[in-house]
């Protein structure tokens, strides 16, 4: 079979059929493709090409039967007509005695009146494989059967067994009649599809917020018990997982405006009720299907926590990204390097004084500074960067003190709140300070030692109660001594120092390290995969790794899409040795990444000839997965 597949196939037990079917189709211009297979052979083929996106099968009835027995398929048989029986009638009736009609079903009421009207004595012998085909010719010949009428499964051996047989084929009436039909049922089965999708998609919809807004919810039944709670309301009533459902409502939330709702029919909206302890802003909708009132459904929001949100929305307004997502738990590794800089960052922590953090590009200086930040007593404001190698130098200072309206060409209409505002009650983290100019130097030894900033544009100084962690990759002493960063500066920043060592110089902290990316990047299949991963740090062993911790995270996601795309076993020869190579170079000859997962899957094609079959095996995945991909990134076969 080619590599292209339709949604509807037909499948001929016979060359005759084949070519009649294809002529057919022709004329119709019908999307449909014709296969020819034995009915033995028949599930087979169905099943090949269903996994290649066959959608609706037409068939002849017996073939029909079978391939709705092996498989989950939607089969149109060909119906046997009148007219398929008209073009051998003749030869039948001239037979001289007793015809067999070999058929998977019995003879229609309209075929035996016919036989009868033209004094055919006719005999009905039922098959249901190709092994039942022999047996059949052979009791009809021992009943004295002197012609023989049927399809492919007994011609065969009719024809071997000295019987005449008069081959009975489908007329185009009922091959027409079946296409038609297949059209239909594709077209019903595209509609369904999509409404399963649309439908799946909503409930998908409703699950997610059901599950992850920030509203408490909480649904009963018409007799006012819970059949329905949601996370955040199980937290307030309390009641760890479902263990609130089939409860009356009374009975964990007394004076409940659910039960209000339930007995007056009316919504209860904006009301404030206690809820063990906790004031909660809600409102309860009674629910009515065909007039009938069903149940309740109530959201409501702990008070206090919408207090205390205010604040956040309010940064969140100004600038994403304001909370520390790390801790010292994450930092990983046991090396004494590591251990002593963690030490040393946590009684850092407690303290108000600035922060230098010392440290190759790579080596993980964010990482301590949101830790020093998550286990200080500033842990709720929020936690600001800015890197300042990034930001144009020309609105590195606007960026960092705000401005006013008008401060500028090109500034917001009404001004912009600066980095250092938003920080407030936080702490703001520098990174790369030895990228800032001169200039902009002095401005922020001034804000470190007032203590306030001024906006571009203004007069009006704003104080700031924030805490200042720095971090470069440069010796900032040398550029002292080179007049390149200001003296005071450096003092100012460099109260508490931190250094972070090269992974060079914690090479202990490599396995564990590179594990816990691999279990990030690979997940359920990390046990399956883990064996190669240290096949490859073993004979990585000695390399150095210049880019640090960064460079070793992006060399383990690599292999990790190595080999999940190449499935286990069926990695592409010296792929693995390649990466390997690349990163021992180093890392400016390193920076070759691996093929992403479209560039394997069309290597993988091309080696193999383009071939479907061989390409999957190649690659350790199934005919249908490799289609879903290669449709997935565009990729002609």
């Amino acid at each position: 079979m080619g590599d292209q597949v339709r949604e509807i196939c037909l499948i001929a037990p016979s060359e005759r059929l084949a070519r009649k079917a294809q002529a057919i189709i022709r004329e119709m211009d019908a999307p449909v493709a014709v296969y020819q297979a034995s009915l033995e052979d028949a599930a087979q083929c169905a099943r090949q090409l269903m996994e290649r996106g066959a959608q609706v099968f037409i068939s002849r009835t017996g073939t029909q039967a079978l391939l709705e027995q092996a498989l989950d398929a939607t089969v149109v048989g060909i119906p046997t007509m009148l007219s398929d029986y008209m073009e051998i009638l003749d030869g039948a009736q001239r037979a001289g005695g007793p015809v067999a009609f070999f058929a998977y079903d019995s003879l229609t009421d309209d075929v035996k009146t016919i036989c009868s009207l033209l004094h055919i004595d006719a005999r009905h012998y039922g098959f249901r494989s190709m092994a039942d085909g022999e047996p059949c010719v052979r009791q009809a010949i021992a009943d004295g059967m002197v012609l023989g009428v049927g399809g492919a499964v007994t011609e065969i051996p009719a024809r071997r067994l000295g019987l005449p047989y008069l081959p009975l084929e489908n007329s185009a009436e009922s091959i027409t009649s079946a296409i038609r039909t297949a059209m239909r049922m594709l077209k019903l089965k595209q509609q369904e599809r999509m409404k399963q999708e649309q439908l799946q998609l909503q409930l998908e919809r409703y699950q997610a917020v059901f599950q992850f807004t920030h509203d408490g919810i909480i649904a009963i039944d018409q007799s006012g018990q819970v059949d329905l709670i949601n996370p955040v309301a199980q937290r307030i009533l309390n009641r760890p997982g479902k263990t609130a459902l089939g409860r009356f409502i009374l009975d964990e939330i007394p004076r409940s405006n659910l039960w209000t709702a339930l007995q007056t029919g009316r919504p209860q909206l904006d009301t404030l009720n206690d809820i063990k302890g906790t004031t909660v802003y809600s409102n309860s909708i009674p629910i009515e299907v065909g007039g009938q009132l069903r149940g309740v459904v109530a959201t409501f929001q702990d008070v206090k926590s919408l207090q205390s949100s205010e604040r956040k929305i309010r940064i969140g307004l100004h600038a994403k990204g304001l909370t520390a997502k790390y801790s010292f738990e994450d930092i990983l590794g046991v090396s004494p390097g590591l251990t002593s800089a963690v030490e040393i960052a946590r009684s850092y922590a407690a303290a108000r004084a600035t922060v230098l953090i010392m440290g190759e590009t790579g080596t993980g200086k964010e990482l301590f500074a949101q830790s020093i930040h998550t286990a200080s007593p500033r842990q709720g404001g929020p936690f600001v960067v800015v890197n300042c190698a990034t930001l144009d130098k020309n609105l590195l200072e606007s960026e960092l003190f705000g401005y006013v309206e008008g401060a500028f060409t090109g500034a917001l209409k009404g001004g912009k709140t600066g980095l250092f505002e938003l920080a407030h009650t936080g702490t703001l983290f520098l990174d790369e300070i030895g990228e800032i100019p001169l200039d902009l130097q002095a401005k922020l030894l001034r804000v470190l030692q007032e203590r306030e900033i001024r906006r571009l544009g203004s007069g009006t100084v704003v104080p700031v109660d924030v805490r200042i962690i720095a971090a470069t990759n440069r010796d900032l002493a040398q550029e002292v001594a080179q007049g390149q960063f200001r003296a005071d500066l450096y003092y100012r920043l460099n109260i508490l120092s931190l250094r972070i060592p090269p992974l060079r110089q914690r090479t202990e902290d490599v396995p564990i390290l590179a594990d816990a990316f691999f279990r990030k990047f690979v997940g359920e299949q990390y046990d399956t995969l883990h064996p190669f991963l240290c096949q490859v740090l073993d004979q990585l062993s000695a390399y150095q790794w210049p880019g640090n911790i960064r460079e070793l995270q992006n060399f383990v996601e690599r292999l990790s899409v190595l080999l999940t795309v190449s499935q286990l076993a069926q990695v592409p020869a010296g792929l693995l040795g390649e990466l390997i190579n690349y990163q021992m170079e180093g890392t400016e000859k390193a920076s070759p990444t691996l093929p992403s997962e479209a560039e394997v899957l069309t290597a993988a094609l091309l080696r193999n000839g383009r071939a479907i079959g061989r390409t999957a095996a190649d690659l350790g995945i199934s005919r249908t997965t490799l289609w879903r991909k290669l449709k997935q990134y565009g990729i002609q076969p």
